[in-house]
């Protein structure tokens, strides 16, 4: 019989920069919630590396939207949307623990406007309460993924609440920019789901913090990357897959999110 508590995501690993090679340094097991926080978590996600001495690994990550639980070192921290490349560095051996929650999930439970969040982080307990550290000594003991999980599902299940029509709205819309590579634009977007461009960026602002252009820039971005990475295409096959008008302006926008310039990024 299933365990209800371990739902593995095997879908390709996205957000992560070179990560065919970071795989190697690292063991990251991915995890879909129960049926009852559905509409507050999209994923659970844990880390564990053990590097041998003298050697170290920085990971780093591409921009996300989305708020995160992170249980490091003993210590419980609310993430929220980071709108530029972030890096974390690993050394000897160690443990994450972290929930990736739905977008804009958070917002009713969060004492500020969503978009005082962008960029920061704050202690978990300023969210969830109290018993944050309570939760934090639960998982020091837990044994194992199963019951790291067990701990999570039962922290977290008095937080989880329908969405209201305007953030399911929302979720969706971002989704369509995720999955849909030919929405290069704002109103192409605005296009796609009959939605004004106002009503769009006043919803965006409100559950997620960062704007629909940027957004849209991000994951156009994210297309880049893959086929980069992947060898399977050049930077001037990607100006023209992205609808950029110059191979100038996809650098520039790649080295204002990702620090590095295409050209930068596939020689490393």
């Amino acid at each position: 019989m299933t365990n209800p508590n371990l739902q593995p995501n095997q879908n390709p690993i996205t957000g992560v920069l070179h990560s065919n090679e970071s795989a190697k340094q690292y063991n990251l097991r991915r995890y879909y919630p129960p049926a009852q926080l559905n509409h507050l978590v999209e994923q659970f996600w844990f880390v564990d590396w053990q590097l041998p001495d003298g050697h170290g690994h920085t990971q780093q990550n591409l921009p996300d939207p989305n708020f995160h639980l992170v249980i490091d070192k003993g210590v419980a921290r609310l993430l929220g949307p980071v709108s530029k490349v972030y890096a974390y560095p690993m050394h000897g051996t160690g443990r994450i623990l972290g929930v990736k929650f739905n977008i804009g999930a958070l917002a009713s439970l969060l004492t500020a406007p969503v978009t005082e969040y962008v960029d920061k982080e704050i202690p978990a307990a300023g969210c969830f309460g109290s018993n944050t550290d309570r939760l934090v000594a639960q998982l020091a003991d837990a044994p194992d993924d199963e019951a790291m999980l067990a701990t999570l599902h039962h922290f977290l299940r008095p937080f989880d609440s329908p969405p209201d029509p305007a953030l399911l709205h929302t979720a969706e819309m971002l989704e369509l920019i995720k999955h849909n590579s030919g929405i290069s634009t704002v109103a192409l977007l605005s296009q796609y789901s009959g939605y004004s461009v106002r009503t769009l960026q006043r919803n965006f602002q409100h559950y997620v913090g960062l704007s629909p252009k940027w957004l849209v820039r991000k994951y156009r971005l994210h297309d880049a990357l893959a086929s980069l990475e992947d060898r399977r295409t050049s930077i001037a096959d990607v100006v023209a897959l992205l609808d950029y008008s110059d191979q100038s302006h996809l650098i520039r926008d790649f080295k204002t999110m990702l620090g590095v310039t295409p050209g930068s990024y596939t020689k490393a």
